[in-house]
């Protein structure tokens, strides 16, 4: 499942890009620009790789219920040609059950 839309940012159209992962990129004023103190990066750090466990976590997330989803998919296939089966069977008796009887009646309305 694609996570991203890429996009040069200068009149660029959007791309479609099928990927896990996500980049964040800070850009920043040229013009009023400081300097960034040692918690502010360690912050940004570990923001940054809070975002990539959750990330990793979604992707997992994701696959595990893609298998869930294949394997509910399959039972419901295999309970519908059961269910199938087992219809067609019912039919081919009932209309073995019925035929001797009918046949019965018809033969005495004859006689009649």
């Amino acid at each position: 499942m694609p996570m991203l839309w890429v996009s040069n940012f200068k009149g660029g159209t959007p791309e479609l890009v099928d990927t896990c992962y996500a980049i964040l990129v800070l850009v920043l004023p040229f013009v009023n620009s400081r300097t960034w103190s040692y918690q502010e990066l360690e912050i940004v750090e570990v923001v940054a790789d809070q975002v990539a466990v959750a990330l990793e976590e979604s992707q997992l997330t994701r696959e595990k219920l893609a298998e869930q989803n294949r394997a509910l998919q399959q039972a419901a296939k295999e309970n519908a040609m059961m269910a199938s089966q087992a219809i067609n069977s019912f039919q081919k008796v009932m209309s073995h059950g019925l035929r001797r009887p009918m046949h019965s009646i018809l033969g005495l309305i004859s006689i009649l």
